[in-house]
């Protein structure tokens, strides 16, 4: 039962299944963070796909009030996707001045005003059979038992603010580690619905990451997407020269401090064998798939609906296409495919 949202979210929750009804990838609260300091939060992160080349990425800022200051929301909204280095904004606000528009049409900011909203609070784009952010978070929260049971919330949160700034491979190596992690608590729980909700909606993540880090090599020939998510998903972003550069100077600093002959080759060589033992290849080998990457985007679409559906469904019955993200993620942690794939 979805409990009755205040003002504020509720405008959230509408225009959030607005734009996944025409279409976007959409994450509500995404909490920008400079090293450890939260900075702002993010109303709606939306990730657009309008070609095989091209992608859009834009921040939303939702102002439900009676005094929505909307001429301050541009000014706020478009900062944002500056610092950000999105590729465009848009404000929300109940605001009914054509000044308003006009002034956010000058600046590039998109302005859905007081009669858009009131018409969307009328359609049925505004009303998706699905729970809405609070009732997800109050659900992983119960589950895990907040803070003491593996913190869901706060992997959650962190998840969605790699959104904002880590679409690499850095950043699909910790959704991996997310996924890992949540399967592993298929089993712990009486409930296994929160911990697919979780899988699904991480494996949504890792895919628009994938899709966005591809986008620029979509003529690329199969062995050169394959060579490029190996060394990705092996050695992050950095890639190999950098990490092999790390190795040598830090097996370099232990021959320095440590007398021991041969020390600093064992350590050189214990890195690269650690690096050789991760089993990229497994998912370089389907991501750089013509049909697997073309349909990275829509994938990644359909996962963070089974998240959000309010009954999870299992992986048995999914379609085919679906349990194969989760087959190859499974091989690619040596899980049993049999366990996850229930």
């Amino acid at each position: 039962m979805s409990q009755q949202l205040l003002k504020g979210p509720a405008a959230e929750e509408a225009i959030r299944n607005y734009f996944l009804s025409i279409g976007y990838f959409v994450v509500r609260g995404c909490k920008f963070k400079y090293n450890q300091f939260d900075v702002t939060d993010i109303d709606l992160f939306l990730y657009g796909k309008s070609s095989a080349f091209s992608r859009e990425r834009l921040n939303v800022d939702i102002k439900n009030k009676k005094t929505p200051q909307a001429l301050e929301r541009i000014f706020w909204a478009k900062g944002l996707q500056q610092v950000l280095g999105l590729d465009g904004c848009l404000v929300a606000t109940t605001d009914l001045r054509s000044d308003v528009r006009e002034f956010g049409l000058e600046h590039k900011v998109k302005v859905l005003d007081g009669r858009f909203l009131a018409r969307l609070t009328k359609s049925e784009r505004s009303h998706l059979a699905r729970i809405n952010e609070e009732d997800f978070i109050a659900e992983i929260e119960k589950h895990s038992l907040g803070k003491l049971g593996g913190d869901w919330r706060g992997r959650y949160e962190a998840s969605k603010s790699r959104m904002l700034d880590s679409l690499s491979f850095d950043g699909a190596n910790a959704w991996l580690n997310d996924i890992d992690y949540y399967m592993s608590e298929i089993n712990s729980q009486s409930n296994s619905s929160p911990a697919w909700r979780m899988i699904y909606i991480s494996i949504s993540h890792l895919l628009i990451c994938i899709d966005f880090i591809l986008r620029e090599h979509v003529a690329a020939e199969h062995e050169q997407r394959k060579l490029l998510l190996d060394n990705g998903f092996r050695y992050g972003t950095a890639g190999k020269s950098f990490t092999v550069k790390v190795g040598k100077m830090a097996s370099a600093l232990v021959g320095s401090i440590v007398t021991q002959p041969g020390l600093s080759q064992t350590l050189e060589r214990e890195l690269a064998d650690q690096a050789s033992d991760v089993k990229a290849d497994v998912l370089a080998e389907f991501f750089s798939k013509s049909q697997v990457f073309a349909s990275l985007f829509d994938s990644g679409k359909l996962f963070e609906g089974y998240a959000y559906l309010e009954g999870v469904p299992l992986p048995s019955s999914l379609p085919a296409h679906a349990q194969s993200f989760l087959g190859v993620i499974a091989d690619f942690f040596d899980r049993d495919r049999k366990k996850i794939l229930i």
